[in-house]
């Protein structure tokens, strides 16, 4: 788990020691416990009884919650306020956190340690920012974010995941080092916080800086369960679980229409050239 600033769904997209990848993969902590007999033995020593009953209480509810709006889905505005609702549920449990544990967070509005890093999408996180940027953004400023998601898409083509996670190259999104479609960002930005900025900027500057040592495991466990349980309620409901590029999937979604609407036909939403391991052997 070494050098791993982000983790997102599935499995904790093993820890490369390459630091501030944002994956999809849970950590060892948020994995599918009920999936996973083994993990399952390793609860007692991880979490308080109390900690554990609250991440599985998060989890089913989000899964029920959101499955429940996913079957109302009849069209794409239907489906952007069920993501939303998910979104939404990402932050009210971070401000329902508790204040002792809140305080120890260290980001902060300027603070864009991780936001020159590759981010691992599924595609209802990117139609969710596309819709943001579409609603928000003048002309201008979505013909600069397209060209930079271009230039993001052109320089990670053909490569592996290795060489894709060596990559430092600012979001397209970054303004200023704060996030301009803050409110439509990916559910991994969501759920990464750390104790420490100073740590996290100097694993920058050196991937073999650990990070372990300044997550916040009470928020990460808290924040995973909803993230996941959103994740699961999409993937059984039928639609794209694949994992992405963000800059070149959202690059895809800004320019061309059809994405969306293979999305909603429960079709994979972006070529394979747009996929966070092109060369995957899942493929």
């Amino acid at each position: 788990m070494q050098g791993m600033l982000f983790a997102g769904l599935r499995s904790f997209r093993q820890g490369t020691g390459l630091g501030f990848t944002m994956r999809r993969q849970p950590p060892p902590f948020v994995s599918r416990f009920e999936r996973n007999p083994a993990a399952m033995e390793l609860l007692p020593s991880m979490f308080s009884a109390a900690l554990e009953k609250q991440r599985q209480q998060l989890y089913a509810h989000t899964v029920q919650q959101m499955g429940q709006r996913l079957q109302s889905v009849a069209e794409p505005a239907t489906m952007l306020t069920a993501l939303g609702w998910g979104m939404q549920q990402i932050d009210r449990t971070y401000e329902a956190t508790s204040a002792k544990v809140l305080a120890t967070v260290a980001c902060h509005a300027g603070c864009g340690h991780c936001c020159s890093v590759p981010v691992d999408v599924q595609a209802h996180e990117v139609f969710f920012a596309a819709e943001y940027i579409q609603m928000h953004f003048s002309p201008e400023d979505l013909d600069g974010v397209i060209a930079r998601t271009a230039d993001r898409r052109a320089r990670i083509a053909g490569l592996g995941r290795e060489e894709r996670d060596r990559l430092r190259q600012p979001c397209a999104l970054l303004r200023d080092d704060r996030c301009s479609i803050y409110e439509g960002r990916p559910e991994a930005c969501r759920v990464h916080h750390t104790r420490d900025a100073a740590v996290c900027a100097a694993h920058i500057a050196n991937p073999e800086v650990d990070l372990d040592a300044v997550y916040i495991p009470t928020l990460r466990a808290r924040l995973f369960a909803v993230m996941i349980g959103m994740d699961e309620a999409i993937e059984a409901a039928g639609y794209d679980d694949r994992s992405y590029d963000f800059g070149s999937a959202l690059h895809e979604a800004l320019t061309n229409s059809l994405c969306r609407v293979l999305w909603l036909r429960r079709k994979p939403a972006f070529p394979d050239s747009c996929l966070a391991d092109p060369f995957s052997e899942e493929l």
